[in-house]
């Protein structure tokens, strides 16, 4: 039995409901699981066979970070997530701040001779269109053989289709979140040591990493996504221990994307690597969530 905290569903860049997603979660016996859609919060309603917490992903703006490392990039899932709270209402901003940001990136994209309409991402489902949309009608028209491949070229941190002009400075977000009682983690902290091939490099979890994870705890998040699809045993023990010895808490999840990712698996992971999210890190969420 385990948890699956990091999932994406319709709403942002996946490709399955929230209903069919948690009737995968409890087909699969999980105890738990968070819809974590990318600057929405997807609202569901209780039920009686699996937990539900509500849960966000949002991409924002580290300064330093970015300075020293083009190819970085940094996101948060933010948990216990109310309607109208403070951090929901400005979620709105950074939606009408993004669609301006994708016609950007489109505008790039036809300065570097590619044909592609800015017209074309109203044919998708969703209610946050984004770079992964991007990416598909990259590979639809045949400039990529995959929606990673349209990354690596175009689309990635420091490519010629970077723009993060819809993302907000990470203070404000912490702040929000703190006024909005809700907990702050750090998603797959990988990012963090991104390089120009869009991947992280075989020893990253490194002194400079560690640094980072410092600044973050400094600026008021509560844990890290420890457990994730790409992590092996041994990367997984490292930013545990990170996290112990910082006093924050351990998430986790599969990033679950439905066909856009067809090996990441609801609730494990990669096939080859699976992860087991123990139920133990949300009774500690929620101990720590019942205090602010």
């Amino acid at each position: 039995m385990s948890i699956d905290l990091h999932i994406h569903s319709e709403n942002s860049d996946g490709t399955d409901s929230p209903e069919v997603i948690i009737q995968k979660a409890i087909d699969l016996q999980l105890e738990a699981i968070s819809i974590t859609d990318h600057e929405y919060l997807t609202r569901l309603p209780s039920n009686d066979e699996i937990e539900i917490i509500n849960g966000v992903e949002v991409s924002v703006s580290w300064e330093e970070l970015e300075e020293s490392n083009a190819y970085a990039g940094l996101h948060l899932l933010l948990y216990f997530i109310k309607k109208d709270s403070p951090v929901e209402i400005f979620l709105e901003e950074i939606r009408r701040l993004k669609e301006i940001r994708n016609l950007e990136i489109i505008d790039n994209l036809q300065n570097e001779g590619l044909d592609i309409d800015k017209s074309e991402l109203n044919n998708f489902k969703t209610r946050v269109p984004g770079r992964p949309h991007i990416a598909s009608i990259l590979k639809n028209k045949g400039y990529v053989n995959s929606i990673n491949e349209a990354f690596i070229k175009y689309l990635g941190n420091g490519k010629i289709g970077d723009s993060r002009s819809h993302q907000p400075d990470i203070k404000k977000i912490i702040e929000l979140s703190k006024e909005s009682k809700s907990l702050v983690f750090l998603a797959h902290p990988h990012t963090l040591m991104s390089n120009e091939k869009f991947s992280k490099s075989e020893n990253w979890v490194n002194e400079t990493f560690f640094s980072h994870i410092q600044d973050l705890a400094s600026f008021g998040i509560n844990g890290l996504e420890s457990s994730y699809s790409s992590y092996n045993k041994s990367i997984t023990g490292q930013i545990s221990n990170i996290a112990k010895k910082l006093n924050l808490l351990e998430c986790g999840g599969s990033d679950y994307h439905g066909d856009i990712k067809p090996n990441i698996n609801l609730g494990f992971g990669y096939e080859n690597t699976p992860i087991k999210v123990p139920y133990e890190f949300l009774e500690i969420m929620k101990e720590k969530h019942a205090q602010l």
